[in-house]
């Protein structure tokens, strides 16, 4: 019986988190739940690349925010102004750094792990060393869990999805260009353009390429290959915004341009066969005709004129400070709530609030509704388990069993690219919900889970009025 990547990839993530409970349990470390919270970040990623620049990004951030909350707690653990404020100063930094694209996720977790070290450390020097040094225990064993785990069983390397996706793009190319030689077509149409195949393409290449031996191995010739295609998507583009074809001024120009495209995609149809002669070839031709065609040689986006570029980096400038302002005030929101309302659960309620006030900002303004009503449907569910099952466990091997059998079913109900939410929010509200019979003395009180969902639920409301009040009239 064959099975399909998606029950492939659900069993991997349950076999690793029962792995790293297991392991956790056996360290006699007090929060396995953490090592289990990092390798659902990363089984949340597209390829095996992404997943480890996301897990050698959570080790960076978890250092800087472990440093950072050693700061807080060391220089104004006697004042609380100037501990707000500093705290407040660092979200609103790591905000905007969240929309950085190769290191964003390493500012985001340096706040979260920054907030769960101040708030759990109780303002003690030594306690939040302890609590810190535990936190890049568990963080680095849930990354060499999963980096093992997937790296054996089914593993599924970069270079899988790279191959598919260039053999997609060549594919789309020749297309585009028989297409060209059709005389009848006379109008502009992009609406083909494979230019976000091309940024997949250069994306995957940067990616660590542990196990993707081609792509290791031969990382030039497979940037040239890109390259070729980013030439080529240009050129086709350039010949499309043409008027018509025989009908133009430049016909001339049109009919050699594409008799280089005739030449070049055949090359390039070999080349992705990994054929070495081709390469050479298709290399030392891109080289001859380097002045014919109308991009430049490296590989880069397509050229826009400044004043585009200045409006656009403005844009996302905006957007970022937006974010970033968004996010200071839904923290002090919930620390108003929190210091003048006796709100019950101690520090969990800023700590949730910090973290949600981190990560949501950044997510388009539909995922605050969807994630809303997923931890209602989640937590109730994970909560009668907690109530109802879990308290009948006596061995390890039901513990294990309870978490990896839960995993598959969320990670199979949530197999939806829309549902990707919902499968992060299920893994962390279930092992974040049932953390107290993660302990090596495990105990069950539906008091601190219930607690903890309702503080939940306060922050989504903070944050879906801020939400609605920070929204563009577009939307």
């Amino acid at each position: 019986m064959r099975i399909s990547s998606s029950t492939k990839n659900a069993i991997k993530v349950a076999i690793s988190v029962v792995l790293a409970i297991c392991l956790a349990l056996w360290f006699q470390w007090d929060k396995p739940y953490w090592s289990v919270i990092s390798i659902i970040a990363m089984a949340a990623n597209e390829t095996y690349g992404h997943a480890l620049r996301k897990g050698r990004n959570r080790v960076l951030g978890t250092l800087l925010g472990m440093g950072y909350a050693l700061f807080l707690i060391g220089c104004f653990s006697q004042n609380p102004l100037l501990f707000i404020l500093f705290y407040t100063l660092f979200l609103a930094y790591c905000v905007f750094m969240a929309g950085n694209q190769r290191y964003g996720y390493m500012f985001t977790i340096a706040f979260v792990v920054c907030a769960i070290i101040a708030s759990i450390g109780g303002f003690d020097s030594t306690n939040t060393f302890n609590i810190a040094v535990l936190r890049i225990q568990e963080t680095l064993l849930g990354v060499v869990v999963y980096s093992i785990v997937f790296r054996i069983l089914w593993p599924q390397e970069t270079e899988y999805h790279f191959f598919m996706a260039l053999k997609k793009v060549v594919v789309e190319l020749n297309r585009r260009y028989c297409t060209l030689l059709d005389n009848n077509s006379r109008k502009v149409d992009c609406s083909n353009s494979v230019q976000p195949q091309i940024y997949k393409l250069q994306e995957l290449l940067s990616l660590p390429l542990t196990g993707s031996h081609q792509l290791q191995h031969q990382h030039k010739q497979w940037r040239l290959l890109v390259g070729v295609c980013q030439r080529v998507q240009a050129h086709i583009d350039y010949l499309e915004q043409q008027n018509g074809l025989l009908e133009s001024n430049n016909a001339t120009d049109v009919e050699k341009a594409l008799c280089t495209l005739a030449t070049v995609l055949p090359l390039l149809d070999k080349a992705i066969t990994n054929d070495r002669n081709s390469h050479k070839r298709l290399r030392l031709f891109m080289q001859e005709h380097s002045v014919e065609l109308k991009v430049p040689l490296e590989i880069q986006p397509p050229l826009f004129d400044n004043a585009i570029k200045q409006r656009r980096l403005s844009q996302e400038t905006k957007i970022r400070l937006r974010n970033a302002l968004k996010a200071v005030c839904i923290l002090l929101t919930c620390f108003a709530l929190w210091i003048f309302i006796p709100l019950p659960g101690g520090a969990i309620f800023p700590m949730l609030a910090s973290v949600f006030a981190n990560v949501i900002v950044t997510m388009p303004d539909s995922i605050v509704k969807q994630a809303f009503w997923g931890t209602l449907g989640w937590g109730a569910a994970i909560l009668l388990q907690y109530t109802f099952i879990m308290p009948s466990f006596t061995e390890l091997w039901q513990l294990a069993g309870f978490y990896g059998i839960n995993f598959i079913i969320i990670w199979k109900l949530c197999e939806s690219p829309s549902l990707g939410i919902q499968k992060v929010l299920g893994g962390n509200l279930l092992v974040v919900l049932t953390m107290s019979a993660l302990q090596t003395t495990p105990s069950y009180s539906i008091e601190t889970p219930l607690i903890m969902l309702v503080n939940v639920m306060i922050c989504m409301a903070v944050i879906r009025f801020y939400t609605g009040l920070f929204s563009s009239p577009k939307s």
